[in-house]
């Protein structure tokens, strides 16, 4: 006998009065044993693995771009996290490219403020929409970036003629390559353009398939991914939402930095751009304005015309508060009637005043800030900033009250 078996008394079909049982007998049920290895169904196994968070190894968050100033907590104004993904969006435009480029510019050349400060590293700059002689490369140049360091990638397959870089069938590709030439950067211009064309991109499933593998090859090989995306035109004033795609692009980003455009009391466009979204730090950091400016790039052929990204000071205005005036235009007034009212109240003062004390008696009067602007263009005010120090302020005037040279357009 098997002495695995002895003890082991075998179940009969129908149970026996218990005074059959032999004294001291165990009472067991057979155990089913195994089918042969022979026997076993073939294909790729699936189980589970279980890690106890006590070995999970913690790390700080390391940012890619830091703006913490003098005298504030280390990192506390981290806006893009190393080694994630990050998403640039906006209407067309409004430079989001140029930012991209911007960005490029400062990481091959060790002076974007953050963990590479001082440490130059490579990019790969994965554009799709832009031609590299004609644009890509003529705003690089004019960023100052170190060309050496930025690299084009292309996609040789003997089976496509005309392969380009795809999520995800090339990310184990990508993060060979990306190894290999220490690269720390890896711009999608756009991003959207790089998925599959097999995958629904408004699917939120598909989505994730496509690029939760990306995240996870960023933290591997230690690359952040900054990806460029399209605003709907129409929506809700919440930028996150407002991102062309499936909503799964705002679950998987740790970082969203929105730009948008409006007119400034002196009917200037003024660029501004907020970061919307920051899942490894602060939100509410300052606003920064920007500015899109003209360059000229000399070539073997002939000046090439192209625009670059300039940074600005920190702005008191978000992107959520650009869109809010977009999508809820009159608020609590008519436009017609902030006009009505912002004629009579210059009109009562000689024909102008203090911009500040405009908008006091303004809000007083139950009227939004974006409606008195409003209020202001279709009246023709003119303005010119006036004081100095702590008075300076914009001064508002009546088209009637204008006087050449006591104002600017």
């Amino acid at each position: 006998m098997d002495p695995a078996l002895r003890g082991l008394v075998a179940l009969p079909s129908v149970a026996p009065d218990l005074g059959e049982w032999p004294e001291g007998a165990v009472l067991r049920r057979p155990v089913p044993q195994e089918a042969p290895a022979d026997d076993r169904p073939e294909g790729p196994s699936r189980k589970l693995v279980l890690t106890p968070a006590s070995r999970i190894k913690i790390r700080p968050v390391r940012w890619l771009w830091d703006t913490t100033p003098d005298g504030q907590p280390p990192t506390s104004h981290g806006r893009i996290p190393l080694n994630s993904l990050a998403l640039a969006a906006g209407g067309p435009g409004l430079g989001k490219s140029q930012f991209a480029v911007w960005v490029t510019s400062q990481v091959t050349r060790g002076t974007l403020p953050g963990q590479l400060l001082g440490q130059p590293r490579g990019v790969v700059y994965a554009a799709t929409e832009d031609s590299w002689s004609y644009t890509i490369a003529p705003r690089l140049i004019a960023a100052g970036a170190d060309m050496d360091l930025v690299f084009r990638v292309d996609v040789v397959d003997d089976e496509a003629l005309h392969a380009r870089l795809t999520l995800p069938t090339d990310i184990s590709l990508l993060g060979k390559a990306v190894e290999e030439y220490s690269v720390a950067l890896v711009v999608a211009d756009p991003l959207l353009s790089m998925i599959d064309s097999t995958i629904n991109d408004y699917r939120a499933a598909e989505v994730r398939s496509a690029l939760e593998p990306l995240v996870a090859a960023a933290d591997r090989h230690h690359f952040t991914i900054l990806g460029l995306a399209h605003f709907t035109k129409a929506g809700t004033a919440d930028p996150l939402t407002r991102v062309a795609g499936s909503g799964a692009f705002g679950q998987l980003i740790r970082s969203l930095i929105a730009f948008a455009k409006q007119e400034d009391d002196e009917g200037n466009d003024e660029f501004v751009m907020s970061l919307e979204k920051n899942n490894l730090g602060r939100l509410g950091l300052p606003s920064f304005s920007y500015g899109i400016q003209s360059a000229i790039v000399d070539t073997d052929e002939g000046p090439s015309y192209v625009s670059r990204f300039v940074l600005g000071d920190e702005s008191t205005t978000s992107v959520r508060d650009v869109m809010r005036a977009e999508t809820q235009p009159d608020e609590r007034g008519a436009v017609g009637e902030a006009q009505s009212w912002l004629q009579d109240f210059l009109t009562d003062l000689g024909g102008s005043e203090r911009l500040p004390e405009i908008r006091k008696y303004a809000r007083a009067a139950g009227f939004s800030e974006s409606a008195i602007d409003r209020a202001k263009r279709k009246l023709g005010i003119r303005s010119r900033q006036q004081g100095f120090g702590k008075e300076k302020a914009a001064h508002w005037y009546l088209p009637e009250a204008w006087v050449d040279g006591s104002a600017d357009a």
